[in-house]
């Protein structure tokens, strides 16, 4: 049925949409670039032409089809609680376009869009000077005219552009977290946009789609869920800093591991924590192969692609699954926030059996978890939210979380205000715990359960 944004805000059927003022003010741009807004009923198609089209429970797969199969091509899905995994089913069936990360107790969920065409560059005017393109070449690269060729593209498209062809310590072959110092140092220098490229990449067309979508972080996702470090955006946003700020940090705390999965990492961290928004890149923003000559729709190629090891792909491999839907997983969680930095550490709330569950439901859990904490949150340093789908996702968490306070709760309970004083007096014979993550700058972990998770992997393999 056709109704307002307004009225879905004020009353959404069941609670009123719990959306952060960074989230709204996305829904609202959106919603003026679509004929009509209409609150999918679950059941009939959608006769309404380019339409925004909210949708607030998973449907069966026939019903599903009859959704996609109705929708024009200009037609935008919102999920606004894109953090549920009984969305991935729909998400599967369309092409991402944007997440916006959760925020504390005023902005608990992750807000999803996509369609059923890839993301494109909307009508208007931009100059290709508003965006820095930047790339950085080792002492020793192979290819000796590769900065000459790459300027040579930025210079042809009329791009502002820095590429440094004799960086010490870039190492094309594996991660070094002087790229990613590199990119933060262009980022405080030009009060710019910083769009980087690899170093083996070649610019046929000027990519406009971040600079027109005014985001924070642009990436392409591949196939199996791995994110291309070949172009990545970085708008001008305290996000996108803290975004690059814990992708540096982790990449020195874990130098083996790959920088595609690391950025992955940092990516869980800084949306689980504020309101990113992230635009997912077309396929056309990073393709492997020669220049096509004759243009076509291709904005950058490269001629290679460096892929983790095979001992770590196959450990990676059920992360990046997960991460086709551009959400997070057990044990990772999607909403974290902030106690005192001195408490008695961190307390997980595990909501189980969410994917048979009601979707308002786990919602409703998840927004009640998070004001709690927020009203009182009991001398605990953070409260990390995690929604569980299986029994395997509760014993990844309970393995990896020795250290942490862990409370397991039902969809359809809902914890009060003093819910984590209660926890904290309820054993007084609880020892003061050292947090197990320690925040970065307020947004970010050192220590991530995916990473520790995938070291144990590892650690496992290496003893047989």
């Amino acid at each position: 049925m056709s109704i307002t944004l307004q009225t879905i805000l004020a009353q959404s059927g069941t609670d009123a949409l719990c959306l952060g003022n960074l989230q709204l003010k996305r829904l609202q741009q959106l919603t003026k670039s679509s004929a009509d807004v209409v609150l999918w009923d679950g059941i009939s198609a959608v006769t309404t032409t380019a339409a925004l089209v909210l949708v607030l429970a998973p449907a069966s797969a026939v019903r599903l089809e009859i959704l996609i199969g109705s929708l024009h091509e200009n037609a935008i899905v919102v999920l606004p609680w894109g953090e549920n995994p009984a969305f991935d089913a729909l998400k599967r069936r369309l092409y991402r376009h944007g997440t916006v990360g959760a925020e504390g107790a005023k902005a608990p969920h992750h807000l999803w869009w996509g369609g059923v065409k890839p993301l494109a560059t909307p009508t208007g005017v931009y100059r290709n000077h508003d965006t820095l393109y930047v790339s950085a070449f080792a002492e020793m690269w192979p290819h000796e005219d590769g900065a000459a060729l790459l300027a040579a593209d930025c210079k042809r498209l009329g791009l502002t552009y820095v590429v440094e062809p004799h960086l010490p310590d870039i190492d094309s072959t594996a991660q070094a977290a002087t790229k990613i110092d590199f990119i933060i140092r262009q980022w405080e220098t030009h009060d710019l946009p910083v769009f980087w490229l690899d170093p083996r990449t070649r610019v046929q067309r000027v990519p406009l789609l971040p600079q027109a979508l005014g985001c924070d972080f642009a990436v392409h996702r591949r196939a199996n869920g791995e994110l291309d470090t070949g172009a990545l955006y970085f708008g001008r946003s305290e996000a996108a800093r803290s975004l690059l700020d814990v992708w540096a940090r982790l990449a020195r705390s874990h130098p083996q591991l790959p920088e595609a999965f690391l950025l992955d990492q940092a990516w869980t961290l800084t949306c689980a924590q504020c309101q990113i928004e992230t635009a997912w890149l077309p396929d056309g923003y990073w393709q492997i192969g020669a220049m096509d000559d004759r243009g076509g729709s291709t904005s950058i190629r490269a001629d290679a692609v460096r892929d983790a090891p095979a001992l770590l792909a196959h450990a990676i491999a059920p992360l990046q699954m997960a991460r086709k839907f551009d959400r997070h997983q057990a044990p990772e969680a999607h909403l974290i926030m902030q106690g005192p930095k001195d408490g008695r550490g961190t307390i997980i709330v595990m909501l189980r059996d969410v994917m048979t569950a009601d979707v308002a439901d786990v919602s409703a859990a998840i927004e009640a978890t998070a004001r709690a904490f927020d009203a009182d949150h009991g001398g605990f340093s953070q409260l990390e939210i995690v929604l569980c789908g299986s029994t395997a996702d509760i014993d990844t968490v309970m393995q990896l979380e020795v250290h942490s306070s862990v409370l397991t709760t039902d969809p359809s309970e809902r914890l009060q205000p003093h819910a984590f004083r209660a926890l904290a007096a309820s054993d007084d014979a609880m020892p003061s715990l050292a947090p197990s993550s320690t925040a970065i700058d307020g947004i970010g972990r050192y220590a991530n359960p995916a990473i520790k998770l995938l070291e144990l992997q590892l650690d496992a393999r290496s003893a047989r």
